[in-house]
């Protein structure tokens, strides 16, 4: 084995390794290809008047707007960012996030709904292996990335929860 692929090998073990161990605290696991929080329960309006003002505060475009029974969804287009650095040493040659938010309706009718608010940054790659993009392992440096755009959408919904 050549000493580049034994680099690779390494380095994408280092990583599986590491992806292990990080989990806790409000992020439910590290070792998947997504950050999923629960947002708690909410109205609608308060929700999409929140995303309104934080995306754009952080230019961020929803392209999907979904609403359909109990259910509703929104997700933003792709953001393609930098590889990182145990990225690249596991072949990765692109990256991209993008925020999938998700409602299920708890009670009330379509006026004055309860949902409950699940928060999502998922995350792909490209590789040398597999040139199309497919879902990697997130890196923490990705989620504090995103935080400041939940942070603010989280104080959002809850300053709007209180005015209503």
């Amino acid at each position: 084995m050549t000493t580049a692929r034994l680099g690779v090998g390494a380095a994408a073990a280092v990583l599986l390794l590491c992806a292990g161990c990080a989990s806790g605290g409000g992020v439910q696991s590290m070792s998947e290809t997504h950050w999923r929080e629960d947002m708690g329960r909410m109205n609608h309006q308060t929700l999409v008047e929140g995303l309104d003002k934080v995306f754009q505060k952080h230019a961020v475009q929803v392209v999907r707007d979904e609403m359909s029974g109990r259910e509703f969804y929104y997700e933003t287009r792709w953001i393609t960012r930098p590889v990182l650095a145990l990225q690249d040493a596991a072949g990765s040659t692109n990256a991209r996030n993008r925020i999938v938010i998700r409602g299920h309706r708890l009670e009330g009718g379509m006026t004055g709904s309860i949902y409950r608010v699940t928060w999502d940054v998922e995350n792909e790659v490209t590789t040398t292996a597999n040139p199309s993009w497919h879902p990697a392992v997130i890196p923490t440096e990705v989620v504090e990335e995103f935080r400041p755009i939940y942070s603010d959408l989280f104080l959002e919904v809850r300053t709007g929860l209180r005015r209503e």
